[in-house]
Parts: C-alpha cells; structure tokens; sequence
C-alpha cells in the first residue's frame, strides 16, 4: 500500500519537470568562406552539437527564427567554429554556460537584425528581434571571442564580472541598448579590447576611473593597439575629474550628441586622441587652457550653442596654434545672429529717422505725407 502511495506522488513528478529545450523545430545554416554549406532543421533539442553534419564549415547562422532561451550546454563542444550568428530570433535570455568548448570561436553576434524579416507570417509570429535584457557573469567569460556584438537588444543591466576574463576581445559593440549607468569595474582582464560601441544608450555620467581597465599598452603580436571610445547619442552630461585617468592614448573619443555643458580643462590630461567629437551639445564656451582641450588631431565642436565671443576666440586660437576644428554650423549660427542684430538695429535707426523727420514736419505746421507706423 505504501509502494502505491510513494508511485502516485512521486510519477506525477517526474512527468511534470520541464525540459529545457533550446531548439525545437529551429533551422540553421552553415558557411564555410562565405558559401552556404548546408541547411537543417533541429526538431527538438537542447543541443546544436547533436545536429551538426560531417562538413567542413566556419559559420553557423541562425536568423529568423523562434529562440527565446539559450539554455546551459546548448552552443558547446563547437570546436572548429569560427563564427557564430543568432540574429532576429527573439532571444530574451542567455544562460551562464550555453557556449562552452568553442576554442576557435572569433566572432559572436546576437544582434537585432537590422534589416527587414523575409516572411511576413514570421513577423506576426516573432513581433520583435533579439530583446535580452540582462547579461550576466558566466556567459561569455573565458570564451575566445575577438568579436561580440550585442547591438540592437534591450540591455539594461549588465553584472559587474559579465565582460572580464576576455583574453581575446578585441572589439565589444552595446549599442542601440538601454543601459543608463556605467560601471568602472566592467572589462577586467581584457588586455587587447580596444573598441568600445555605446552609442544610442541612456548613460548620464561618466565616473572616476571608468576606463581604468583599459589602462595599458595594448599590443597585438607586433602591432600596437589604440583605443576606440564611442559613446555618441546618449545623455552624459556628468563627467567626473578622473574619468580617463589611466589611459595615455585614444584614437577615437566620441562624446557628440550627449547633454555636456562643462568640458574640464584637465579631462584628458597626459592623453593622446586623434579624434575628439564635442558636437552637438550643451557647450557654451570653453574655459581655460585651450591647449589642453583642443589637443587632438580634430576636435569637432559644431552644433553647440556656443557664445559667438567665446566661439571667435576658440577659432583664432585654432588658427595661430594650426589646430583642426569644426565649427561650420556654430560659426553660422553666429553670423546669421550679426546680421539679424544688424538688421534689427538698422531697423531701430530708420525708425527714429523717420520719428525726427516727423517731429520737424509737425513743429513747421506740415502734414506728414508718409503714415508713420
């Protein structure tokens, strides 16, 4: 009787526990030098391994299709692929070990698609691309990957560990997301990373030491490495003393089209840049020393609302010291505002001509000829 009892509570259990399946009727692709190789379709399974022909191939490309979860174990023991692409597939979550075993993997895109889907009946079905949310610590950490491109999602928390122990990266790309603060302690043990891609994010303020893990000479093999910061189209406008410190060179430092009002002289104190871009902007004018602000081999400052005094002496400065700046649309801006405050007071002068010449007519007893407004 007790053995009846025990199977109906314990057999229920067992039929209710869940799989965890990240494939079920998924189709991929695999290339190999750009050319498709082969096309199948995975039934049912929480593993890509099992599916995988006697090929020789270098990509496997998933697109358009329904993969909400990327389950623990799903993308190992890949070991000759060199790129792997899950693109529009409406994936919400990656689990910490789903890649596991891919020595060789270069290249790793989860990006929205930013084209258009095929089929219209999957885009009633799908609705939306690629939607993560969160990334955490264990997904990609320890992976060879020089490439990872999580562009085009809805990334708003990312654990502080989630991109350290990256031996290889050499270029991560988060933008298009919805991350709103920055954390200093992000990119430990990256030594090669030298591409930051941010732009189109909700970031406010960049602290003290938020590129402290970049510091250092970066190298590959024989080739030197210079720093890539781009952060366009967000909302900085808090930009900490010490933000950079630890960086010596930067080749490209992109802070246009944020909320900046204040550009502290001594930012980007001891650091080379070749391209510096303030453009669109809040910036007024540009106090201090303006060696140590318009140091880099251009600096854009168009399209801030610049004091036109302020802007005048920003371009004679420029001149005498032979440095690149762009300030087309500003300087504009500044003539059209001489012309119309010209106007205005010519307008002004006309106008008391004509109110002294009035004044004469009445004062001799004459009619005025001309109705004076």
């Amino acid at each position: 009787m007790l053995l009846k009892v025990l199977l109906l509570f314990f057999v229920p259990l067992c039929f209710c526990q869940p799989t965890k399946l990240t494939f079920k009727n998924v189709t991929f692709r695999g290339y190999n030098l750009y050319t498709e190789k082969f096309k199948k379709t995975i039934p049912s399974s929480n593993s890509l391994k099992e599916f995988l022909p006697e090929s020789v191939f270098d990509e496997i490309e998933f697109k358009e299709q329904y993969i909400p979860v990327l389950y623990e174990d799903s993308l190992a023991d890949l070991e000759d692929l060199d790129e792997l692409v899950i693109e529009y597939c409406q994936v919400l979550e990656i689990q910490a070990g789903a890649l596991k075993n891919v020595p060789w993997l270069r290249r790793f895109s989860l990006k929205d698609s930013d084209g258009l889907i095929s089929h219209p009946d999957l885009q009633q079905k799908l609705g939306s691309g690629n939607n993560l949310e969160r990334i955490e610590e264990g997904v990609f950490n320890n992976l060879p990957i020089s490439t990872l491109d999580l562009s085009l999602n809805s990334i708003s928390n990312i654990e502080s560990g989630a991109f350290d122990d990256l031996p290889g990266i050499l270029n991560i790309n988060l933008a298009d997301n919805k991350i709103a603060k920055w954390n200093p302690n992000w990119f430990k043990n990256t030594p090669l990373l030298t591409r930051i891609s941010m732009q189109n994010n909700s970031i406010t303020k960049l602290p003290n030491g938020a590129f402290k893990n970049l510091a250092g000479d970066k190298k590959f093999g024989k080739v030197y490495l210079t720093i890539n910061i781009v952060l366009s189209y967000n909302k900085i406008k808090v930009i900490e003393p010490k933000a950079f410190k630890g960086l010596t060179k930067i080749n490209n430092l992109w802070l246009d089209n944020n909320r900046i009002e204040v550009f502290d002289e001594d930012l980007l104190d001891n650091i080379e840049v070749s391209d510096l871009r303030l453009n669109g902007n809040n910036i007024h004018c540009l106090d201090g020393d303006l060696g140590k602000v318009i140091k880099a081999d251009m600096t854009h400052l168009d399209s801030n609302p610049f004091d036109c005094e302020c802007l005048s002496e920003i371009k004679t400065w420029a001149e005498q010291n032979e440095k690149n700046i762009e300030i087309f649309f500003s300087e504009m801006d500044c003539t059209t505002q001489r012309i119309k405050n010209k106007m205005v007071a010519l307008e002004k002068r006309l106008k008391e001509i004509r109110d002294q010449e009035n004044d004469i007519e009445v004062a001799e007893g004459q009619p005025t000829s001309v109705p004076i407004k």
